[in-house]
């Protein structure tokens, strides 16, 4: 049973029940992409490390983005931030209906960056105001694990829908349907937020920059959450297509995997809490890092499909523990700025996808998905190293 001070209060669960699913739908162009990203490459007669350029693209423009909503959101109510977010999901859902080549879709797709930078900060900062210190992890955890539940149930449609539409109609059903849904409980059930700039406005903006930026902890949290994005993004962007062009399976089979992976990473996000209490936030994140690190150093030179896929099981354990973890580490480092940390901190989110993106199609493009991983793997023990020796366990 969950114990009465970390399980969310009634009072907060209409609140916490938008937040989790915008969560849950930052994801969800990426699933589309990754399982279909054999069919996007042909349409543009490329290869799939090519067309995965797409992700690059986004976590481009979400790392330029964040930055600027590191001001947005010192200037801005937090609900309409989100609202807005949600908006450019359901336009950019419709981007594969309109580029006649890969660089279009690029440009388009790109946008999806922009919703995530909005998106993404403004949730934990709407949990840091609206929910007590000593539930904050535990509901971090909640909205990664829904997170990974929407996840999984894209990949399951993005699989179905692209037996009977084209991939175009696919991205179009999976992510608009949901984000509109969601607009209209983000509207009902979150409360509008006071301003944080007050007086000198340009004053307050550089001091939230100032503040965190030459705070060492921050920094070294978001680093640490850069190379760990990276590191978990080895199986967000190439699960499928490593499955499919290694071991000749369908896109059904490898959207059932995605499944799997995403329910383990919900146990991880949920045992995050009690696990929290018990270690210190810090040595958790250590701990999480270094596993998923470790791991997938294995990962990618499996003898068959099937011990990729304990391996894959195993990891998403520990990576819900992590991506909830370092969130919830970054959250309290400096509580008066919390939107701008937390936009520097979506920004560290984007750039270790846009690392994994960009690693992976040199690396495997050359050397192949082992070599890959491998190397995204001792990479991820830098990050390790930089939240323990750097990072302060917030009071």
């Amino acid at each position: 049973m969950s114990d009465d001070k970390t399980s969310p209060k009634a009072s907060d669960t209409l609140l916490i029940l938008p937040l989790a699913i915008s969560r849950g739908i930052t994801n969800l162009p990426t699933v589309v992409v990754s399982i279909l990203l054999i069919e996007i490459a042909a349409t543009y007669n490329v290869t799939p490390p090519i067309a995965s350029q797409l992700n690059t693209a986004s976590s481009l423009m979400g790392i330029i983005f964040a930055l600027i909503m590191g001001i947005l959101s010192v200037r801005y109510d937090h609900r309409t931030m989100l609202l807005l977010g949600l908006i450019i999901y359901v336009l950019s859902a419709a981007s594969g209906f309109v580029s006649g080549s890969l660089m279009i879709l690029l440009l388009l797709y790109a946008t999806t960056g922009v919703a995530y930078a909005i998106i993404n900060p403004m949730i934990n900062s709407l949990i840091g105001t609206n929910i007590p210190a000593e539930r904050r992890t535990s509901v971090i955890g909640y909205t990664m694990g829904c997170l990974a539940f929407i996840y999984a149930v894209g990949s399951l449609s993005a699989a179905y829908l692209s037996k009977v539409v084209d991939w175009q109609m696919a991205l179009l059903l999976v992510v608009a349907p949901i984000s509109i849904v969601n607009l209209v409980l983000a509207l009902l059930f979150i409360p509008h937020t006071k301003r944080q700039a007050s007086g000198n406005t340009s004053l307050n903006l550089l001091s939230g920059y100032r503040e965190s930026l030459r705070n060492v902890s921050v920094l070294a949290c978001l680093i640490g959450t850069a190379i760990g994005m990276a590191v978990w993004n080895i199986y967000l962007l190439y699960s499928s297509s490593y499955m499919r062009q290694t071991f000749g399976v369908s896109a059904s089979f490898c959207s059932e995997v995605v499944i799997s992976f995403a329910f383990m990473y919900i146990v991880g996000c949920l045992l995050t809490g009690r696990l929290a209490r018990r270690l210190g936030r810090k040595t958790l994140t250590v701990y999480s890092i270094s596993l998923v690190s470790f791991l997938s150093l294995f990962a990618m030179v499996s003898s068959s499909v099937y011990m990729y896929i304990e391996i894959g099981t195993v990891v998403s354990v520990f990576a819900g523990m992590l991506v909830t973890i370092q969130a919830s580490l970054t959250l309290d480092q400096v509580p008066q700025f919390r939107g701008t940390v937390m936009s520097l901190s979506s920004a560290s989110v984007s750039l270790g996808s846009m690392m994994a993106a960009v690693a992976g199609g040199i690396i495997i493009s050359f050397f192949g998905y082992g070599i890959y991983a491998i190397t995204m793997g001792v990479i991820g023990f830098i990050g390790a190293a930089t939240f323990h020796f750097f990072a302060k366990e917030p009071h």
